[in-house]
């Protein structure tokens, strides 16, 4: 579903426990909501105890057409569920519906269930600086390697 005021303690929580480079608290958040597209196009997976999986939508800076998917996260305990792969599908579906020809994501090479998540849906890896082909080559075969 959308976000909705009282959603911010535990997706702020969430976003947390996601082993981003960044702290997240309410000012933060509330920051980054600002922005209409995020406000009206990020979508979580709630259950009683809150959210439990999430995704912004965001407007790639200095891009008139792209969108962006912006800290995809699930709870460890709920993963497996495919919650990600709503939250990818529902924001993305949000920006194509919004006219952006184009929707981006960025990630950590360590990050190998989202990165499978992200290619079995359609994504594509950018190979934008020199060391790219050699990370990709490796994330492949870890992928191919887990049961």
């Amino acid at each position: 579903r959308e976000y909705h005021p009282g959603d911010e303690d535990t997706w702020i929580r969430l976003v947390n426990m996601g082993q981003f480079s960044s702290v997240w608290d309410v000012a933060k958040f509330e920051k980054y909501m600002a922005k209409h597209e995020r406000r009206k196009g990020s979508r979580v997976v709630v259950n009683r105890q809150g959210v439990v999986a999430a995704t912004f939508a965001s407007v790639q800076e200095g891009e008139r057409n792209m969108g962006r998917l912006d800290f995809v996260v699930s709870h460890p305990d709920q993963r497996g569920h495919g919650f990600g792969r709503i939250v990818c599908t529902e924001v993305s579906r949000h920006l194509v519906d919004r006219g952006y020809g184009k929707i981006i994501l960025f990630t950590d090479d360590w990050r190998l269930p989202a990165i499978g998540l992200y290619l079995s849906m359609g994504f594509e890896p950018q190979m934008s600086r020199e060391d790219m082909p050699g990370r990709w080559d490796a994330i492949h075969r870890s992928l191919d390697a887990r049961p």
